[in-house]
């Protein structure tokens, strides 16, 4: 009996789970390098590797396939792969956001307006003015606002992103012996 290939849709369903659990270990170490500068390495070699992660889905695909998808299949897994693993990073960083480090924003703009405010035209800065008017007046973003942000750069960096890799996942297939 043959077996038969899953669609691109079901392999982004089964990879974007564990996608998005690497996506949010990623913007949790980011979350959490301000109190551990450690994770800060994490969280870049978490965010340089996630192209290749991409590419090596991408490129299981193309080699389950037998060599014969086409480019825009490729790019569709792994903007799917984008969409599902944002889903579900989202919710992890929403759940950290608000639950675990609520005053996240305002301490990172508390830190810059710190920074600011330490350099020579500190004081006469318009960003500075501007920045510590949004925290005296608690305009900034809610953790839901920021997931929401997060998940519309993700998905159209991530289908950059997956259009570049999908390129290189299609390279020839060393002929069967």
């Amino acid at each position: 009996m043959a077996t038969q290939n899953k669609s691109i849709y079901q392999r982004a369903g089964e990879w974007g789970v564990p996608f998005g659990l690497y996506m949010a270990c990623a913007a949790v170490s980011s979350i959490f390098a301000d109190k551990f500068p450690p994770l800060g390495y994490v969280f870049f070699l978490l965010l340089i590797g996630t192209p290749v992660v991409v590419y090596a889905l991408q490129r299981r695909k193309f080699i389950e396939d037998g060599g014969f998808g086409d480019h825009s299949a490729l790019w569709m897994l792994g903007i799917m792969l984008f969409m599902l693993g944002t889903v579900i990073s989202g919710f992890i960083v929403y759940l950290v956001l608000q639950y675990i480090r609520p005053g996240f924003m305002y301490e990172q703009a508390q830190a810059a307006i710190d920074l600011y405010s330490q350099l020579p035209q500190g004081s006469g800065n318009e960003m500075l003015r501007v920045l510590q008017r949004a925290v005296d007046e608690q305009m900034l973003p809610s953790p839901i606002q920021v997931v929401f942000d997060a998940f519309w750069f993700i998905a159209f960096g991530g289908s950059v992103v997956s259009a570049v890799t999908a390129i290189f996942a299609r390279r020839s297939l060393p002929p069967c012996q």
